[in-house]
């Protein structure tokens, strides 16, 4: 008798062990289902998310306004070869319609001039562009242009304080202003390449600037997004543990009952 009872104890722990591993399975599968779907609602919403900031910190990191340099130099060639006056050239580059910045982000920026570009370096570029495609016949209009505009605005690369200092120069120098021309224009041009460096530098400081920010907030939606595909896998693992607490008490308790029912068959 007392073998009988220890089969069928035997019996219904198997059973019982059986019916446990199939509700673990099912959990764990349950969990593991719910996981996925939470992650694939975490990917689909972050991704446009980083792509929007992404645009949007570009987009604050070029603010300034370009116009295009082939749009604008053939603009300013038609006038020129239409007789067109040094005020209308001006005109010109004032209502020059300006490009979308994003445009200016994906593709080469050389193809491009900022909005407040000084007409005597695009004057400059189309004399040079005339030699390179053999169009000379533009030549003995432009270089006159560019003589009279030279003359009559010497300090256009600087910036507004920088060419109000020269033109003080020039007023107050007088009659003698001609024998320094070449001095001061020199002088000029030399402040202007250091101002194209300083405005450089501080492009490329912005730069990081923003590049540091767009790291943290990045580093902050990949840790959240750790943080929560983490939580299945501490529930997995604590309702592991709940179900193997429930094993061990449970086989403690039928050892005890059939260890007490042996002992009173023997009796």
């Amino acid at each position: 008798m007392v073998d009988d009872l220890e089969e069928m104890e035997h019996e219904f722990s198997i059973r019982e062990r059986n019916r446990r591993l199939h509700y673990q399975r099912a959990v764990l599968a349950r969990i593991e289902r719910e996981s996925r779907k939470r992650r694939l609602y975490l990917l689909t919403a972050l991704v446009p998310l980083l792509s929007i900031m992404m645009a949007f910190s570009l987009l604050l990191i070029e603010e300034k306004k370009f116009v295009e340099k082939t749009v604008l130099q053939s603009d300013i060639e038609t006038i020129i070869l239409n007789g067109g006056d040094l005020e209308s050239i001006k005109q010109a580059l004032r209502t020059q319609p300006t490009v979308n910045s994003l445009k200016v982000i994906i593709s080469n920026k050389a193809d491009y001039y900022n909005v407040d570009i000084p007409l005597s370096i695009v004057l400059s570029d189309i004399r040079v562009n005339a030699f390179r495609n053999s169009k000379k016949d533009i030549l003995p209009i432009v270089e006159p242009i560019i003589s009279e505009y030279e003359e009559i605005n010497p300090f256009d690369k600087l910036q507004v304080g920088q060419k109000d200092y020269f033109e003080n120069v020039r007023i107050k120098t007088g009659d003698i202003y001609p024998n320094i021309v070449n001095d001061v224009n020199n002088l000029a041009d030399e402040l202007h390449e250091k101002n194209m460096l300083v405005e450089e530098y501080l492009g490329d400081s912005k730069m990081s600037f923003w590049i540091s920010i767009i790291a943290v907030v990045l580093s902050l939606l990949i840790g959240g997004y750790q943080i929560f595909s983490a939580r299945p896998e501490a529930m997995k693992k604590l309702f592991l543990d709940v179900v193997d607490e429930q094993s061990s008490s449970s086989s403690k308790g039928s050892n005890k009952s059939s260890k007490t029912d042996a002992e009173s068959a023997a009796s």
